[in-house]
Formats: structure tokens, C-alpha cells, sequence
């Protein structure tokens, strides 16, 4: 009995050592391991994207990230585990480039030297609202990234917020992969300026000054390039000022009639392999106040681009009709009124049926060029039209990309005035989604083929003046094949417009989809996804009414009552099965 008991004592220890040698076993390789995450957002947020992951790979030369943020004891509460969160990206980061990203963590709060150095690169510490023990406070602290490369100027993230967190790829991708190209992009920018009133500058010219430069209409459009990291260079297509050679990409906003020569000139940047970006303006509208103080006058005038006959050719049609849709965007307007006497300048609300709204719903989803944009403002816009024979014709093919809703019709153009009877859907004939924007793939071809090449204008010369020498025809191009982007609205982009929600989102894409980086735009559009609630009709806003309000009681209260029914069945049949058993027994 006593050697039994031994044995089993013995047995016992050998196999505890066992298992805990095993426990450390396993406990010291799974801590070597990378841990496991799983990404439960519909838009894959947390999860590195390929694009992402190429970039880091290709690096050849070390890229240095520094995150300069107050420690965790001096910051509020909400703000506790941003170092952390921040760092385990970090480091995935650093071990997908193999060391070739170099992350570190500093802390500036009391270091004098690095504050002041920090300062000159425009990074300060900010306030936050903290909410501890039942005070609310504002704290001082420190969260900003620096990213730098080799010699070049340091790219900055001033501020690092935790709602920061998921955009963060892209925060730092994009610098890297900025940082890290060879040379900028070059994009040619083309605009009209609003030329200065006639009476105006009379005025100027009779007080003996010069009248105002003409006001540039799309000078927001470069500032948006250079905050991308391209080259935005202005052209006015004149013989001083002609699409570069080096060109990238060429962006054209037409809401003024172009010379022969200067659709000449864009023809040969298409035929070339350039890619365009083209906002064509059919018609503009005037909004000025009705007589009797309520309401507003919308007059309408036609746009001539010049740039009609040459997309007809290729195949590509911009509507001249009035275009409406129920699917509207309201815009602020400035208006006097009168107030006790006083002439007092407010802003009202105007909501009409050709500011029109485009939702994400109603964009590609296929295409990086539109994906997930959540939504822009097609502003006196209409619809391009492709000629399936045409382009086929020119061995061209047509991707339409934006859409109008269902609740979309449209009625010939008419200048001056407009009747209200023209902005009221009913008895209107509904088109369905009409196309809004379409990109063209393909051998661009020659327009001006069997013509001379069109003359540049010739300014009228002073007396005694002699006329500019003639300009020279180019030289012939070499054809190679491109992509030509025509949206119906060139007004949607000018500079009171393009900070509509994501108008300026939607040429950045292109210009990278077409000129710049997919990686890159992969990057961007996987994380701005901005939700959107659909509207709602009566009847489906009922429908859903009586399901949570009776619905849902009537099938519970149906529920326990069968239950119930169940329940006293089964007790009526266990006290009939008790009577019989005693009755049995008694016997």
C-alpha cells in the first residue's frame, strides 16, 4: 500500500513538471509571436491595405517618423491610450518596411531645446477638454508627427487626435510615398478669369488709374494640387503660355468660349497620351430677388466652350437642355431687407432643383476614381451623353461614373427668365439616372485632321505698330493613348463651390487616378467614407412605427400565452398522471 502510494506521488511530480515545462513552452513561443487582430469595420479601417504595404516594401532609404506626445499621467482621459493605439500601428508599419520606416516616441513636455525646435516646425501644444472626477478642465498637451526623408523638407501632422486613428494609413502613407517619389507630378491648369466690369473700369480709367486684373474663378484649384504634392502650373493656352511638354495631366474648366487654336491645343495634349480632366458648363443661371420681397428671379444664359464640335466627334455629347432633380442641395444666399428703415444685408436659404446633390449611392463604386466618396454638389450641371457608335467609331471606350437619381427630367433651354413652372416636377416626364460624369480610355483622334492648323487670334495693333510675327505650326505629336474625364459642370469646381462637400475630393482623385498614384488613391479612399442618411418614405416610416410599437409586443405577449397554455397542459396532465398512479397504488 505504501509503494502504491509512493508511485502515485512520484507520478504526480513528473507529470506537474511536465505540463508546467510545457506551459512555459508554449507561453515563451506564442509571446514571439505577432498577435492576432481581427478588423470587424465595413470599410476594412484597421487593416493595411496592399497599396499601403507595396509602398513600405519599395523603400530603399530609411524614412524617419517621430511621434512627439505628452506621457500618459499627464493626459485626459480620452486621451490615456493614444500613444499605445498609435504605436501599434507604428510598428506594423516598421515591420512591413523590414526597418526601412524608423519609428520612435519622444516626449517634449519638459525639454525646453525640443519645444523650441518643434515651434519652428510648426507644431504647438493644444488644449482639450478633460473630464475627471466631475471637473472639467483644459489641459495642455503634446500629439504631432513629423515624417522625414533624407534632405527634404519634414512633412508635419500637427495635430494627432484619437479620432485621428483611423485614418492614420493614409496620414502617413501618403507623406511617405510624397517623400519618396522621384519629382513632382506636373498638372497644367486651365480656367477662365471673370473679367472686370466694362463701367467699372471706365471709372478706374477716368480717375487716371489702371482697372483691376481680371479675378482668377479657379485659383483654388492649384492650392488643392500643391496641398497633394503636385506641380500645379497655369496656363492661359496662348503662344506664351502653352501646355507643357512634361505635362502629367492637363485640367480644363470651360465656362468661356475657347478660339480654334486653343481646342487645337487641347486635342494635341489628348492625342499625346495626356490625360484630361474636363468640366464642361453648358448654361449658367442668376438668382436676384423677386419683386415684393419673397421668392427669387432665376434668369438663364448658354455657355459656348468652343470645345461642342470636338467632343461630338470622339463621341461625347454635353446636354444644352435644362437639367433638373428632385435630389437637391440648398445654397445661402445674400439678400437686404429692410428693418425699421435700416437696409441690413442676411443670407436665405434657396433650395432649387438645379443645385443638385450626387450621394455616394450614385457614383461607381468599381472605380477608385469615384469610390466612396460619400457625396458632391453638382451645381447647374447636365448630363454627358455618349455616342456608342462614335466611340466605337474611334476605338474609344466610355465608363460612366456619376449619375443623377431616378427623379431627374429636363426641358429645352430658354434664355433670360424662367418660368416657375420649369423648377416643379409635377407632370414632369422622369428620365431615370442619367450620366453626370464619363471617362473616355483610348486613342484620342486628330479633330483638325485635313485642316490647316487654326491662327491665333491677332490683337488689333496701334497706328504705326508693327503686327506680332506669325507663330509657327508645332511639330507633329506622337500619338499614344490616354484618358479624358468630362464632367457636365465646370462651376461645381470654381472657387465659391469646390469646398462643397467633396467636390475638391473628386478632382484630387482623378488628377491621382489619371496622373498621380492608384496606390496612392486606394490609400486615401479607404477611409472617408462618410455616412449618409437616405431619405425615407411615409409609408416605410410607418411600416417600421407599428413594428416597434405593436409588432413586437403582440408576437411576446402571443409568445408567453402559448407558453403559458403549454405550462397548465403539462400541469393538467401531471395531476391526472399523480391520481392514476395513486389510485393504482391504493389497489
Amino acid at each position: 500500500m505504501s509503494n502504491k502510494r509512493n508511485n502515485f506521488r512520484l507520478t504526480f511530480a513528473v507529470v506537474s513538471i511536465l505540463l508546467t515545462a510545457i506551459v512555459f513552452l508554449v507561453i515563451s513561443v506564442l509571446s514571439n509571436l505577432n498577435g492576432a487582430r481581427v478588423d470587424m469595420t465595413s470599410d476594412r479601417l484597421f487593416t493595411m491595405s496592399p497599396a499601403a504595404v507595396r509602398i513600405l516594401q519599395e523603400l530603399k532609404v530609411p524614412v524617419q517618423v517621430k511621434l512627439y506626445i505628452s506621457p500618459a499621467e499627464k493626459m485626459p482621459n480620452q486621451f490615456k491610450n493614444l500613444e499605445r493605439d498609435i504605436s501599434e500601428q507604428m510598428r506594423n508599419f516598421e515591420q512591413v518596411s523590414e526597418g526601412m520606416l524608423q519609428y520612435s516616441v519622444h516626449n517634449p513636455q519638459d525639454d525646453q531645446e525640443m519645444q523650441k525646435n518643434l515651434g519652428a516646425k510648426g507644431v504647438q501644444p493644444f488644449q482639450v477638454r478633460s473630464m475627471e472626477k466631475d471637473q472639467i478642465d483644459l489641459k495642455r498637451i503634446w500629439s504631432a508627427i513629423t515624417i522625414a526623408y533624407k534632405d527634404k523638407p519634414e512633412e508635419v501632422l500637427p495635430q494627432v487626435l484619437p479620432q485621428s486613428l483611423p485614418a492614420l494609413e493614409q496620414d502617413i502613407i501618403g507623406p511617405v510615398y510624397r517623400l519618396t517619389r522621384v519629382g513632382k507630378p506636373k498638372v497644367a491648369v486651365f480656367g477662365p478669369k471673370k473679367e472686370v466690369d466694362q463701367q467699372l473700369a471706365m471709372m478706374y480709367l477716368q480717375q487716371g488709374m489702371q482697372p483691376p486684373e481680371p479675378q482668377a474663378m479657379y485659383g483654388r484649384i492649384s492650392d488643392l494640387l500643391g496641398q497633394g504634392h503636385y506641380d500645379a502650373v497655369n496656363v492661359d493656352l496662348t503662344p506664351e503660355s502653352l501646355v507643357p511638354d512634361d505635362a502629367d495631366a492637363l485640367i480644363v474648366m470651360a465656362t468661356t468660349e475657347l478660339n480654334p487654336r486653343q481646342v487645337y491645343e487641347i486635342n494635341r495634349t489628348l492625342q499625346r497620351g495626356v490625360p484630361v480632366i474636363m468640366g464642361v458648363q453648358a448654361h449658367e443661371y442668376g438668382y436676384s430677388p423677386a419683386q415684393g420681397g419673397r421668392g427669387w428671379d432665376i434668369s438663364a444664359q448658354p455657355v459656348v466652350t468652343g470645345l461642342e464640335e470636338m467632343l461630338a466627334q470622339m463621341g461625347i455629347t454635353v446636354s444644352e437642355d435644362h437639367f433638373m432633380d428632385l435630389n437637391m442641395e440648398v445654397i445661402d444666399l445674400p439678400r437686404e431687407v429692410n428693418l425699421g428703415g435700416l437696409r441690413m444685408q442676411t443670407s436665405e436659404p434657396v433650395k432649387l432643383p438645379m443645385q443638385i446633390k450626387v450621394p455616394e449611392s450614385q457614383m461607381d463604386q468599381d472605380s477608385g476614381l469615384t469610390n466612396r466618396i460619400a457625396q458632391v454638389f453638382f451645381l447647374w450641371g447636365t448630363p454627358v451623353i455618349s455616342d456608342e457608335a462614335a466611340l466605337q467609331e474611334n476605338g474609344l471606350q466610355a465608363t460612366s461614373l456619376v449619375f443623377s437619381s431616378d427623379n431627374a427630367w429636363s426641358e429645352p433651354f430658354s434664355e433670360g427668365r424662367l418660368p416657375g413652372s420649369l423648377f416643379n416636377p409635377q407632370g414632369k416626364t422622369m428620365l431615370g439616372a442619367q450620366p453626370l460624369a464619363v471617362l473616355v480610355e483610348g486613342q484620342f483622334p486628330d479633330t483638325f485632321a485635313d485642316q490647316p492648323v487654326p491662327a491665333w487670334p491677332v490683337a488689333p495693333t496701334a497706328d504705326g505698330e508693327e503686327p506680332p510675327a506669325p507663330v509657327e505650326d508645332p511639330a507633329p505629336v506622337t500619338p499614344a493613348a490616354g484618358q479624358l474625364l468630362v464632367i457636365g459642370s465646370a462651376k461645381m469646381f470654381d472657387d465659391g463651390v469646390i469646398a462643397y462637400p467633396q467636390n475638391a475630393l473628386l478632382l484630387l482623385n482623378a488628377v491621382d487616378y489619371m496622373a498621380g498614384s492608384q496606390d496612392l488613391l486606394s490609400i486615401r479612399s479607404k477611409t472617408l467614407t462618410n455616412r449618409v442618411l437616405k431619405p425615407v418614405e411615409a409609408g416605410t416610416k410607418l411600416l417600421w412605427r407599428f413594428v416597434a410599437i405593436l409588432l413586437v409586443p403582440i408576437i411576446l405577449t402571443g409568445v408567453g400565452l402559448t407558453r403559458a397554455a403549454i405550462r397548465r397542459k403539462e400541469a393538467a396532465n401531471y395531476r391526472q398522471f399523480i391520481k392514476i398512479k395513486i389510485a393504482a397504488d391504493s389497489r
